[in-house]
């Protein structure tokens, strides 16, 4: 497999994509769904439908930070298929969608963050999440977070708002952010 190559100036997205479900083009869509896949049900290996209904509601917002296409061996091992996965991947939830435990009322939800292999470590999720804070620092939010993520969350006032709970053989934080 062909190696994906460094996140770079010339490479570096400066700021966000962010779209509802239907403003999303095919392959923005393919590339998301492929990191979440690899993030979620390949890495963490959780069995799980990812593609729940709630990505289509209309007010439900992707934001990710798009990368070059790279190649990619495909499911016999040949170099035919092309990764489209964004450097960085969340979502929001329309208001008063409950996402499980951390949900409150009028709080909309960040949920399925995922950043790809190759941005680890770089600042890309990190600086994904800053950006959602700060274009929704007026509302609420919640999310479920992995608990050994939670000191990433606390940086950005995150706290926790119920007992830890497994999902997935995961251990998961619920936590809250306050508006302004």
């Amino acid at each position: 497999m062909t190696a994906a190559p460094r996140i770079t100036e010339a490479t570096a997205a400066t700021e966000p994509v962010v779209k509802t479900f239907d403003q999303l083009l095919p392959a923005e869509l393919y590339g998301i769904l492929q990191l979440r896949s690899l993030a979620f049900v390949v890495e963490q290996e959780c069995v799980f439908l990812d593609a729940d209904g709630v990505d289509t509601l209309p007010e439900t917002l992707h934001f990710f930070y798009p990368r070059p296409a790279t190649a990619m061996s495909d499911t016999h091992g040949a170099e035919h298929g092309r990764d489209l996965s964004p450097w960085a991947y969340a979502r929001l939830l329309p208001a008063d969608v409950p996402d499980g435990p951390a949900a409150r009322p009028g709080a909309r939800s960040i949920s399925r963050v995922a950043t790809h292999p190759d941005a680890r470590g770089q600042g890309w999720g990190r600086r994904l999440l800053g950006d959602i804070v700060d274009a929704w620092s007026a509302t609420p939010l919640t999310l479920n977070a992995q608990s050994h993520l939670g000191r990433l969350y606390s940086s950005f006032g995150f706290v926790p708002n119920g007992p830890r709970f497994d999902e997935d053989g995961i251990e998961h934080t619920p936590m809250e952010r306050a508006a302004g």
